[in-house]
C-alpha cells in the first residue's frame, strides 16, 4: 500500500500544472536563429517554465548558429525537448538534427525524418574531409552528453561510415566497419542483425527507425502527445516564434542579400565621387552597409570593432578623395572597409578549427563577389546612366570627354571657369581646353572662376578669383 501511494504522489507531481514555452523553428538556420532561441530561453527562464519544447522543421543552415544554439541549451540549465514535426522541410535536417540532439529527449511525428547533416560550403559543393571530420565529432560529443548513439549521430554527417547493428554474446550493439572487422577477426560468434547505414550515404532517419535506434524518446503526433510523453501537464502554453523584426534581420543577413547590399554600397560610393557635392548616392550606400551592420549586430557578429575599423577605413577614403592621386590612404581605407565587413559576417576572428576555416572562405568569397559586382555595376553606369535623362544631368560628362591639355607651363597667368567642384582636384576650363587641377586654399565650386598660379610637373595649381 505505501509503494502505491509513493508511486501515485509521484505521478501527481509529474503530471502537475506547470508553464510550458513552445519554440518555433521552421526555417532555415542562422544567426537569426541564435537570437530567437536565445530570446525565448531568457524567457522561459524568467517566466519559470517547467519545459522548453523546440517545434523543429527546418532544412538546416548554418553549423556555427547551430552549435550556438546547443551551448545555449545546454547552458541554460533548463528542461528542453525537440519535437521534430514533418512540414515542409521533412523534419529536422543537417543542423537542425544537432540542435534536435542537443535537448537530449527527441520526439517525432509519425511522418518526420531526421539526419542528412553532411556540411557544404557556401558555393554549394560539399565540405572537405577534415570539416566532415570535425562537425561530426560535434554530433558525437552532443549525442554522448545527452545518452544517444554517437555512431548514429555521426552517420548523419559522415558518408564513409559504415554502421551495423551486431548481436555479440546475445547483446545487440552498434559497431562501425573497423569494430565489425575486429570482431570477425577475433573469431566469435558474430551475427548480424541489419546494417544500418552502409558507405558512401547520409543516415537519414524515419521516427520508427529513430525510435529502433535509440535516437527518439517516442513517436507522437501532437503537442498533446508530447506532454504526455514527457510526464508534463501544461497548465499554461506560451508559444514563441521569429517576430516581424527577426524575419527581416534573417533576410538581411542571408549571404546573398548582404553579398547585394555590399555591391550597392560601393556602387553608391564611386557615384558619389562622379557627382558634385553629398547627395542622394551617399545616403544610399550608408544605409546599404549600415544594414549590413546592423543585422549582424543585432545577431551578435558585428561588434562595435567591427563598424569603428568600418568607419575608419571610410574615413581614410574621404581623406583619399580630397587630396590628388591614389595612395595609402586610399589603399588602407579599402583594406579596412573591405576586412571589417568579412568580419561582421562571422563571429570569430582567427579560425581554431576547419568548419571557422572553411567560413572564412566563404566569407572571402562572398566579398569578392560583391566587389565583382560592383566592378561591373561600375562599368554599367558608365556606359549606359549617362545617356538616361534622370542620371544624364548627375554624371559629370565633362568628366568623361575630356580635352587634350596643353603643356603645363604655358596655363601659367591664365584664368579659365570650374568645371567640376574642385575638392581640391577636378577639372577647369581654360581657353576652351579642360585641364586638371588642384585649387588652392580649400574647396571651389563649379562655376567659379580661377586663375592658374603654379604648374609643377604634371600637376597644375589654380587659386579663386
Amino acid at each position: 500500500m505505501r509503494t502505491l501511494l509513493l508511486t501515485l504522489a509521484m505521478a501527481s507531481a509529474v503530471l502537475a500544472d506547470g508553464r510550458v514555452t513552445v519554440v518555433t523553428i521552421d526555417d532555415e538556420i542562422g544567426p537569426a536563429t541564435v537570437y530567437l532561441v536565445k530570446r525565448s530561453l531568457g524567457s522561459a527562464k524568467a517566466d519559470g517554465s517547467s519545459l522548453v519544447v523546440f517545434e523543429i522543421n527546418t532544412p538546416g543552415g548554418r553549423v556555427d548558429s547551430a552549435l550556438d544554439i546547443t551551448d545555449l541549451i545546454e547552458r541554460s540549465g533548463l528542461d528542453t525537448v525537440a519535437y521534430v514535426k514533418s512540414g515542409n522541410y521533412g523534419g529536422a535536417q543537417s543542423a537542425g538534427a544537432l540542435i534536435s540532439i542537443a535537448c537530449g529527449r527527441i520526439l517525432m511525428e509519425p511522418s518526420a525524418t531526421i539526419g542528412s547533416a553532411q556540411p557544404v560550403q557556401s558555393d554549394g559543393v560539399m565540405a572537405g574531409e577534415k570539416v566532415i571530420s570535425w562537425v561530426a565529432a560535434q554530433f558525437r560529443a552532443k549525442a554522448e552528453k545527452r545518452g544517444l548513439p554517437p555512431l548514429v549521430a555521426m552517420g548523419m554527417v559522415d558518408p564513409d561510415l559504415e554502421i551495423r547493428e551486431v548481436e555479440v554474446e546475445g547483446a545487440p550493439r552498434l559497431v562501425d566497419g573497423p569494430e565489425f572487422a575486429q570482431l570477425e577477426q577475433k573469431g566469435g560468434p558474430v551475427k548480424v542483425l541489419r546494417v544500418v547505414k552502409q558507405k558512401g550515404k547520409l543516415l537519414n532517419l524515419t521516427a520508427t527507425e529513430a525510435r529502433q535506434l535509440g535516437m527518439s524518446w517516442a513517436t507522437v503526433d501532437s503537442l498533446e502527445g508530447v506532454y504526455s510523453a514527457v510526464g508534463v501537464r501544461p497548465g499554461t502554453v506560451v508559444r514563441v516564434s521569429s517576430s516581424w523584426s527577426e524575419t527581416f534581420v534573417a533576410f538581411i543577413t542571408q549571404a546573398v542579400v548582404t553579398g547585394l547590399l555590399m555591391s550597392l554600397g560601393f556602387i553608391f560610393v564611386w557615384v558619389e565621387c562622379k557627382t558634385p557635392g553629398i547627395g542622394v548616392p551617399a545616403l544610399l550606400a550608408a544605409l546599404c552597409f549600415g544594414l549590413v551592420f546592423f543585422g549582424h549586430y543585432l545577431v551578435g557578429l558585428a561588434q562595435a570593432t567591427e563598424i569603428l575599423l568600418f568607419v575608419l577605413g571610410a574615413t581614410l577614403l574621404v581623406v583619399e578623395f580630397l587630396t590628388p592621386g591614389f595612395g595609402i590612404a586610399g589603399a588602407s581605407g579599402l583594406v579596412l572597409m573591405c576586412g571589417s565587413l568579412v568580419l561582421a559576417l562571422q563571429n570569430f576572428i582567427i579560425p581554431s578549427n576547419p568548419y571557422q576555416w572553411n567560413s572564412l572562405a566563404g566569407n572571402f568569397l562572398t566579398m569578392t563577389a560583391s566587389t565583382g559586382a560592383a566592378v561591373l555595376g561600375f562599368a554599367a553606369i558608365v556606359r549606359f546612366l549617362p545617356n538616361t535623362p534622370m542620371f544624364g544631368r548627375m554624371v559629370l560628362k565633362a568628366e568623361l570627354e575630356p580635352a587634350p591639355a596643353p603643356a603645363a607651363a604655358v596655363l601659367v597667368g591664365r584664368e579659365g571657369r570650374a568645371l567640376t567642384p574642385l575638392r581640391p582636384a577636378g577639372k577647369v576650363e581654360v581657353d576652351g581646353m579642360t585641364v586638371d587641377v588642384v585649387a588652392e586654399g580649400g574647396f571651389v565650386d563649379a562655376g567659379t572662376k580661377v586663375a592658374v598660379v603654379k604648374a609643377e610637373g604634371p600637376s597644375v595649381v589654380v587659386r579663386r578669383l
